[in-house]
């Protein structure tokens, strides 16, 4: 069962135009504040609601493997998982096993259930994972898997070294102040077609009144000046 958890990474498809330049733009902040002895990215880890709102999108893996997650661009890429009644049981079961004082491993399990507890603390966080394909709830509630959760990483002790790339690339996305400040405007005020439609519609009624507003002060000034 844990061998079926733990499937071969697999390559992701190149970077796009737009990831291209996301990671570029946070590169480029990294470098500027390099030299800052205070900049040291400690991972402060937000959960996926908090993520969001910060900009981050939510994909599912190519495969389900607990270490097919990747973030690239602005995009956080999750293996797709099931959760039913049999859950809890089979992860403390193989939490278990990999605690045994004969058993080799780096604890990929138990870091996995750890990096899934960062971003799951309530009902929203999951329905938000179940939205973009990557939980289905065969358990109950929402609040019923959040909670699943939150008790099974109990005492856990995970290998920081598995998803640190990971952690830390979303740190540095999540501190670079501008991009975020960006992503939550358009997070709360740009979720829907309808919205987007309205702003252009303001702005377009807002650019016509200055228009006319200066058509009208150059018609006065120039009729001012022939009567003059």
């Amino acid at each position: 069962m844990r061998k079926l958890l733990i499937q071969p990474h697999q390559n992701n498809k190149p970077p796009g135009c737009r990831e291209i330049i996301i990671n570029l733009t946070v590169y480029l902040f990294d470098k500027l504040k390099s030299n800052d002895k205070k900049s040291k990215y400690w991972h402060s880890f937000r959960n996926i609601e908090e993520l969001r709102s910060a900009g981050v999108k939510l994909k599912p893996s190519e495969t389900s493997g607990v270490k097919d997650i990747t973030f690239s661009g602005d995009t956080l890429k999750l293996p797709p998982i099931v959760v039913d009644d049999s859950t809890a049981a089979k992860f403390l079961n193989m939490v278990a096993y990999e605690m045994c004082p004969d058993f080799q491993n780096d604890f990929v399990v138990s870091s996995y259930i750890s990096f899934l507890d960062s971003l799951i603390d309530r009902a929203q966080d999951v329905k938000e994972l179940r939205e973009n394909n990557i939980l289905h709830n065969a358990l109950g509630s929402d609040e019923d898997v959040a909670k699943l959760f939150n008790e099974i990483s109990t005492d856990l002790v995970p290998s920081e070294a598995i998803y640190s790339q990971v952690r830390s690339n979303i740190q540095k996305y999540c501190n670079n102040i501008w991009m975020t400040w960006l992503s939550q405007f358009n997070h709360d005020h740009f979720q829907s077609p309808w919205s987007v439609l309205a702003f252009v519609g303001a702005f377009l009624a807002l650019a016509s009144s200055i228009i006319q507003t200066v058509y009208t002060v150059l018609s006065y000034h120039a009729d001012s000046n022939k009567g003059n």
